[in-house]
């Protein structure tokens, strides 16, 4: 019996190591909340910093960019009208998140972004 229980011990302190986390959202539900219930110019600059964070520490960790936060900066890119960065990151929701792939057509379609540039 005291055999099996030192066996045990270390599967016991393996249980307690800290996995990678699947996906890193950092402050954006946050400054999303305030971007919205705000709407105003340093509620959005916030925002677009921290959606730029999450991507830096989802590359840092290696760890996929959660689902979604490629088209909300897609979208302020829209905003601040550079379509080519919004194109980009509109692609890159797409390449990320298959799933997505018919909803992000649909906002390249509407906001008019399979044009090429110089046309």
């Amino acid at each position: 019996m005291r055999k099996l229980a030192l066996l045990l011990i270390p599967f016991a302190f393996a249980a307690c190591t800290v996995s990678k986390p699947y996906l890193y959202y950092g402050n954006y539900s946050r400054s999303y909340y305030n971007v919205v219930k705000k709407q105003d110019e340093a509620s959005r600059a916030q925002f677009k910093q921290s959606l730029e964070r999450v991507f830096a520490r989802s590359a840092e960790y290696s760890i996929p960019v959660p689902p979604g936060l490629y088209c909300d900066y897609a979208l302020l890119m829209l905003e601040e009208n550079r379509l080519p960065d919004a194109k980009r990151y509109f692609e890159l929701e797409k390449s990320n998140w298959a799933e997505s792939a018919m909803f992000v057509d649909f906002l390249i379609q509407r906001y008019q972004l399979g044009i090429e540039e110089g046309q």
